[in-house]
Order: C-alpha cells, then sequence, then structure tokens
C-alpha cells in the first residue's frame, strides 16, 4: 500500500492481538481482584496475621515495613506489615510496585532494554523482572495463562508503552513492540503527532539518521488493525528499529519495533496478522 504525496510506507504491520485465552485471563483477574490483591487504594478489608481478626480501613501509604490506614471513624493508625496477614502483605507489595515511579527507558540499543534477539521465554521473563525501566500490569500469577503479550509496560519520554512479543518456531526472541496508549481522531493531529516526533527525535538521536523516512501519515493512510513503519533505522549487527503509527477500531497510537530482520528500504506488501502468542509456562 502506497501513500499519496510522500514516499512509500516502509511497512504495513497487523497489530499483534492477545491470546485467545485473554478471556479466560481477565475471569482469572476479576477473581483474584475479589480475593483482595487490587491494585488501587481504596477501603477494603484487612485481616490480622493469623486470620482470626479482621477491620475495613483505607490504605493510605507505606513505607515498606508498615502500612498507614484511615479507619471508618477518620482515625489514622500504623500496622506493622508483619502483623498483616500474608495476602495483605501481597496486597501493599503489588500497590507499591504499582506506583512507585520507575526510571524511564533509554531506546538506545539494538534490542529493547536488556534484551537480547534469541533470548529464551524465560530469559526475557527474567530480564523484565529484573529491569528498573519495566513493571507489571497484572499480578504474576496471570502470566502462564496470558504469555508475556500486554503484561508488561515501560515509560519513553514521559508516555507509557506495553511490551509485545515475537517468537520464533523455537521459541527464541524475534521481535518487541512498544505500543503507546491508544487515543482518539480529535487528538491525532497534535497529541499523538506530538509523541511522534518525541519519539523521532530520541531514535535519530540513539541511532542516527534512518535509512528511510516519510511523513507523519494521514489518518484515512492507516488500516484497522495494523501498524504502518513511517522511518526505518538499521543498527550495525542488522536488526532493524521501526517508528510506526497505528489505527485499531477507530483509536490511534504510536509504536516503535524492534526486529532482528534486516528490513530493506523499500516499499513490502501487507502482511497477514500474526499467530497470537502461545502461553508458556511460568518461568
Amino acid at each position: 500500500m502506497k501513500r499519496k504525496g510522500t514516499p512509500a510506507g516502509i511497512e504495513i504491520r497487523p497489530l499483534y492481538s492477545l491470546p485467545m485465552n485473554w478471556v479466560i485471563s481477565l475471569s482469572a483477574v476479576y477473581l483474584i481482584l475479589l480475593g483482595g490483591i487490587r491494585l488501587q487504594a481504596e477501603d477494603r478489608s484487612w485481616r490480622s496475621a493469623n486470620g482470626n481478626q479482621s477491620f475495613r480501613a483505607e490504605f493510605l501509604s507505606s513505607d515498606g515495613s508498615s502500612v498507614l490506614l484511615r479507619k471508618p471513624d477518620r482515625k489514622t493508625v500504623t500496622v506493622a506489615l508483619n502483623n498483616l496477614h500474608p495476602s495483605d502483605r501481597d496486597w501493599v507489595k503489588q500497590y507499591l510496585e504499582r506506583n512507585t515511579a520507575k526510571p524511564e527507558v533509554e531506546i538506545a540499543g539494538t534490542c529493547f532494554d536488556r534484551l537480547t534477539f534469541g533470548d529464551s521465554r524465560a530469559v526475557v521473563a527474567k530480564k523484565l523482572r529484573e529491569s528498573p525501566s519495566v513493571s507489571k500490569t497484572l499480578d504474576h500469577r496471570l502470566v502462564g495463562r496470558t504469555g508475556l503479550n500486554g503484561i508488561y509496560r515501560t515509560t519513553v519520554d514521559g508516555k507509557e508503552y506495553q511490551l509485545f512479543f515475537q517468537w520464533s518456531d523455537h521459541d527464541e526472541l524475534m521481535e518487541v513492540t512498544l505500543r503507546g496508549k491508544r487515543t482518539t481522531s480529535a487528538e491525532y493531529a497534535k497529541g499523538l503527532r506530538e509523541q511522534w516526533l518525541g519519539l523521532l527525535s530520541k531514535l535519530t538521536g540513539s541511532h542516527g539518521s534512518p535509512v528511510q523516512a516519510t511523513s507523519y501519515p494521514s489518518p484515512e493512510e492507516l488500516s484497522d488493525g495494523r501498524l504502518l513503519g513511517s522511518h526505518l533505522w538499521h543498527t550495525p549487527d542488522g536488526p532493524s528499529i521501526l517508528l510506526c503509527t497505528g489505527q485499531a477500531k477507530g483509536e490511534y497510537l504510536v509504536a516503535v519495533r524492534f526486529t532482528a530482520e534486516t528490513i530493506s528500504p523499500k516499499v513490502l506488501e501487507e502482511i497477514p496478522a500474526e499467530k497470537s502468542e502461545r502461553p508458556p509456562t511460568e518461568p
């Protein structure tokens, strides 16, 4: 699909879809939320370490060894974490992990962050868990049911991105895509374009001038459920990096795609949607 009035786009790339078992996983999320592992502070039930006593209070903060709670009578109380039930301690840990500011990731390498093309799923999961620039969006018990797609997030230039992966037939890492949050058509010409320009500046600063570049695409050029590459960089050892724009069900996003493939700077045919990630066994 060629772009009108500008050099042809590098590639039209399908947006990665969540696995077919995502509906089942959402049910599992709901059950876990009912069990007390919510990821937002709110009025909730707390239990003593042995589980024999319970009380309601609103979570206010934690220093890692105790929690500050507000009781229904509006009085505050500090409780040592060791005096709370293990499920409550897990809840606090999850909350702190989600709400502690993470350093921004640098998109300067051949692959994303500490990852290397050819890494196994287990190695990728381990590196993501250890990365200071990456956090999880779901409880760790769900990773085995959903795979890694959409589970991890990172921040680039003040914007949040979810991570999506593609694997070889031997379960070796072949691609990593950072997908930004979707936005409305009203934001496409301004807010999303500014986000696109920010990524372009960072990628050019890290990797130099792209081997192929086109202008910011118009909404009419974007096919539903696909990513359109506008800029292509080749890294010294062969892999490619693409800056992309996409459209899904009337909403728009920008993305950065790291791939082990050396993509030629020419027009490529539109390719079919890729297979969903096979849910692995939790490493």
